[in-house]
């Protein structure tokens, strides 16, 4: 009995970060101790290949309650509440891109779609059961056929929290977390390819279905913001 008194006690005083695992019920976990940030989501690599339209093949991660679909993963958690747990985690966020970046994307003439994401520089990896070790995010995806000298998935802290359509509670939202090409909304997005990228047909990447899990899996993505 002195013993479950005891336990019955401590309950209460364990502290937020106690949770290690994100769920369905608890979307993101943010560990200060390691400079991580935990992601509960579902992934879609057959459907994230297969998509059509404007953004197909651009969003890594995305906030299900948003209006940017066909992500590779969507998740519970809003982007708003990634954006805060980076601050939180002292990541700075680069806020350079304008919206022009996505606006004048057709627009030859426009060097705002040729402008690349800022920010602190993160690692994000993906696990799931069957591969709880995890793998880095570039590893998972077919690169499109971009020369550069840098790795194809270099993710950056963008931040873009002060777009209007994030200040109006009731407005809808993106809700974009992770982006594959520097994003003017995207709060995480890749510094390695610009929209002008994007558009330079067939420059899109691929999910490696042979390597990843069913559609509709669920998976964890960590988030290590660098020193």
């Amino acid at each position: 009995m002195f013993t479950v008194a005891i336990f019955l006690f401590a309950l209460p005083c364990s502290p937020a970060w106690a949770v290690l695992e994100p769920s369905e019920e608890t979307p993101l976990v943010v560990l200060r101790e390691t400079q991580q940030i935990r992601i509960y989501g579902l992934i879609y690599p057959t459907r994230f290949n297969t998509a059509q339209g404007d953004e197909a093949r651009y969003h890594l991660l995305t906030w299900r309650g948003g209006r940017s679909k066909a992500a590779l993963v969507e998740t519970p958690a809003d982007d708003l509440k990634f954006y805060e747990a980076l601050i939180v985690l002292r990541a700075q966020p680069g806020d350079n891109l304008s919206m022009a970046a996505w606006t004048q994307r057709s627009d030859p003439d426009s060097t705002a779609p040729h402008e690349k994401v800022q920010g602190s520089k993160l690692d994000v990896s993906v696990s799931w059961q069957g591969n709880i070790a995890g793998l880095p995010i570039d590893q998972v995806l077919l690169q499109p056929p971009v020369p550069t000298p840098q790795p194809p998935v270099a993710l950056y802290f963008g931040g873009n929290r002060d777009r209007w359509f994030n200040r109006i509670p009731v407005m809808p939202r993106p809700g974009c977390l992770m982006c594959l090409y520097s994003c003017p909304s995207g709060k995480v997005s890749n510094g390695s390819l610009s929209i002008a990228d994007y558009m330079a047909r067939p420059q899109r990447f691929s999910a490696k279905t042979g390597l990843l899990p069913a559609d509709g899996t669920p998976v964890t993505l960590t988030v290590q913001v660098r020193p």
